[in-house]
């Protein structure tokens, strides 16, 4: 689910505005990467198709233990360039925090 979008982007292809530009709103769902279904698959699964880390290696000692943690990898990371597809959930209201310009690090909740 995206949950905290970067509400501007900055400039052409700023990877922390892309949900933004594209339309993306927090409390919505991945449901296809590159045209696969991935509305019923496990969560390490998807990160792993977008070649992203279920652990945010920030907090963690080091992704191989993340990695391993989780069983190793779930799937190859999909070919790039990556299409995917976002919808909201029926009914599903989000109550997560809005991002909101911080003039010292760019946003915060």
């Amino acid at each position: 689910m995206a949950m905290e979008i970067i509400p501007k982007s900055r400039y052409p292809d700023d990877p922390q505005g892309q949900a933004f530009a594209s339309g993306v709103q927090s409390g919505w769902v991945v449901t296809s990467i590159n045209g696969q279904n991935v509305q019923n698959e496990d969560f390490g699964k998807i990160m792993d198709l977008l070649d992203d880390e279920v652990a945010d290696p920030r907090f963690s000692k080091s992704t191989a233990l993340a990695l391993e943690k989780q069983g190793g990898r779930l799937a190859e990371p999909a070919a790039a360039p990556l299409q995917v597809q976002f919808n909201s959930i029926p009914g599903y209201v989000y109550k997560g925090a809005q991002l909101k310009e911080d003039g010292q690090d760019g946003f915060a909740r």
